[in-house]
C-alpha cells in the first residue's frame, strides 16, 4: 500500500525566460553603452572640444529639451499663423506710389499722355488685410509673456546639469524647477520677452531704412551690439534663478557683470552661435523643408546648450565659494 505521505525531493525545474514585451519608449530609458576613454569633465575642463563631445553624446537630451522649449512656448504658434496670411484677407495695391497721384489727374485730364504714365506705373502687388481672425490670434500670443521664462529656466536647468555631468530626466526636471523658482521665472520671462521684442522690431525696422538717413546705418550698428550683449547678460541671468538665492535687482546687476567679467567665453559663445545660424539658414536656402523642421529639433537647444556651456563656468568661478561649499549673493567688482 503506498504512503502518501511519503516526502519526495524537489526537483529544480529551470523556468523558460520570458518574452520580453516590446516597450516604445525602451530606446529612451536603456542603459548606454558607456563612455569611452575618461569621463567629460565640462566644469574642470570648458573645452571647445569637450562642448562638441558632450552635446554629441547627449543629443538625445537636447532634443528633448528643445521640444519642452517650443511646446511650451505654444503661442508662438498662433503668432507665426497669424504673420503668415492665411488668416487675412487679400487685396491688391499699387506697386509705385506715384500711381494714386496720376489717378487723381485723370479725372481732371484724360489725355493720352496721363494714360501711357498710368500703365506704365499701374503695376500692383498682393497685400494681406488684417482682419478680426488675424487680431485674435495676433492676442493669443501675448500669452508667450508669461511662458517664456517658465520654458527657458526649465531647458536651462537641463543644459546646466549636462554640463554638471548630473543626472538627466527631462521632463521631471522641467517641471521640478519651474516649480521652485516659478515667481523670478515669470517676471523675467515677462521683462525677456520685451526686450527682444524690443530688439527684433528696431533692427528690422533700421534694416528696411538703412538708406533713409545717415544716421540709420550707426543706429542699426548699435543696436546689434546692445542685442549682442542684452542676450549674453539674459543668459547668466536665468542660470542664476535657480542656482542661488538671490533678489531678481541683484540677479540683473550680476548678469550685466559677467558680460565684461566673461569676455573671453562670451565672444566665443557668440561666434559659435552666429556660425550655427548660418548653418542652419544655409540648410534652409538648400533645402527648405530640413532647414525648417530643425528649430523644432534641435536648433533651439543647440543655442542655449552653447550658451550656457560658456557661461556657467564663469558663474562657478566668480561665484561658488568652494572653499566652504556655499555660494556667494553677490558678484564682487573692485
Amino acid at each position: 500500500m503506498s504512503n502518501y505521505d511519503e516526502e519526495y525531493d524537489e526537483v529544480d525545474v529551470e523556468e523558460a525566460p520570458k518574452k520580453k514585451k516590446f516597450n516604445i519608449f525602451d530606446w529612451y530609458y536603456r542603459d548606454g553603452k558607456g563612455v569611452e576613454g575618461d569621463d567629460i569633465n565640462a566644469l574642470k575642463e570648458p573645452t571647445v572640444k569637450n562642448g562638441f563631445k558632450l552635446a554629441f553624446r547627449k543629443l538625445g537630451k537636447l532634443m528633448s529639451a528643445n521640444l519642452l522649449f517650443v511646446f511650451g512656448n505654444f503661442p508662438i504658434f498662433f503668432i507665426i499663423l497669424a504673420m503668415s496670411g492665411i488668416l487675412s484677407e487679400s487685396s491688391s495695391a499699387p506697386l509705385n506710389p506715384q500711381w494714386g497721384v496720376l489717378k487723381g489727374a485723370m479725372l481732371f485730364d484724360q489725355s493720352a499722355e496721363l494714360s501711357s504714365y498710368l500703365n506704365m506705373l499701374g503695376g500692383k502687388v498682393s497685400v494681406n488685410v488684417i482682419n478680426t481672425p488675424t487680431i485674435v490670434f495676433f492676442c493669443l500670443g501675448i500669452l508667450l509673456l508669461f511662458t517664456m521664462g517658465f520654458t527657458k529656466v526649465g531647458t536651462s536647468y537641463i543644459y546646466r546639469n549636462i554640463v554638471l555631468g548630473e543626472p538627466i530626466f527631462p521632463f521631471s526636471d522641467f517641471l521640478y524647477i519651474i516649480k521652485r523658482n516659478w515667481k523670478q521665472a515669470l517676471i523675467f520671462g515677462i521683462i525677456d520677452t520685451i526686450f527682444i521684442a524690443m530688439f527684433a522690431y528696431n533692427i528690422y525696422f533700421l534694416f528696411i531704412n538703412y538708406s533713409a538717413s545717415a544716421m540709420n546705418p550707426l543706429m542699426l550698428l548699435f543696436t546689434i551690439v546692445m542685442a549682442i550683449i542684452y542676450l549674453i547678460a539674459r543668459q547668466y541671468a536665468y542660470l542664476m534663478i535657480f542656482t542661488f538665492d538671490l533678489k531678481l535687482t541683484k540677479i540683473i546687476k550680476n548678469s550685466l557683470y559677467f558680460v565684461m567679467l566673461g569676455i573671453k567665453r562670451n565672444l566665443a559663445c557668440v561666434g559659435f552661435t552666429l556660425l550655427l545660424l548660418i548653418l542652419s539658414a544655409g540648410l534652409f536656402i538648400i533645402y527648405m523643408p530640413i532647414g525648417l523642421i530643425l528649430p523644432f529639433v534641435i536648433t533651439i537647444a543647440l543655442i542655449d546648450f552653447i550658451g550656457v556651456y560658456c557661461a556657467y563656468p564663469n558663474i562657478d568661478k566668480y561665484m561658488v565659494d568652494h572653499s566652504k561649499s556655499t555660494e556667494t549673493e553677490e558678484v564682487t567688482v573692485e
